[in-house]
């Protein structure tokens, strides 16, 4: 009796799980537009994450939330720049579509769109990747998750590799 008791429960969770998933929804996380650096100015971390999108069915997604390890993205990031001895260098934000806290975004049946968002956070990572899950909830609070792998940014680990040689 226990054992039919334990496979009615795994088979209710995996029809609960099965329920709360957007349908025909794909997430895939742009590596090449993707990264993290720590900010001078404010000590934070900044993170860029940029991600592709895919509606396969007939239907429109309206997202709602997109959220990084808790975090809710900001909407008007601050320039980041990145100082080394005598010279500044700018880091360029994607050019996809900015997603940030409180916006509705849609992806249209049948198509592929790309958003990148930014997060900050007061920790502080020596590291030169974070993997943390990120998750996209829809307007009907259904829910898609993908594991991203976030690198530092290649022009801090320069900046970092030409200050440990001057030492």
């Amino acid at each position: 009796m226990g054992l039919i008791s334990i496979a009615s429960l795994i088979v209710i969770g995996f029809l609960y799980y099965k329920k709360k998933q957007i349908p025909g929804f794909e997430i895939e996380v742009i590596q090449d537009d993707t990264w993290f650096v720590n900010r001078d100015d404010n000590h934070r971390i900044a993170m860029v994450v940029s991600l592709n999108l895919t509606n396969t069915t007939g239907n429109r997604v309206q997202i709602s939330r997109c959220k990084l390890s808790g975090y809710s993205p900001k909407e008007n990031p601050v320039p980041i720049s990145l100082q080394h001895l005598d010279k500044t260098i700018p880091l360029n934000f994607p050019t996809h579509d900015l997603y940030y806290a409180g916006m509705q975004y849609n992806v249209n049946p049948n198509s592929t769109q790309q958003i990148w968002a930014y997060y900050e956070s007061r920790s502080v990572t020596m590291t030169n990747l974070i993997q943390t899950p990120l998750v996209i909830k829809d307007a009907n609070n259904r829910r898609k998750s993908v594991q991203a792998r976030i690198p530092r940014h290649e022009e801090q680990i320069k900046i970092h590799r030409e200050a440990a040689s001057l030492w």
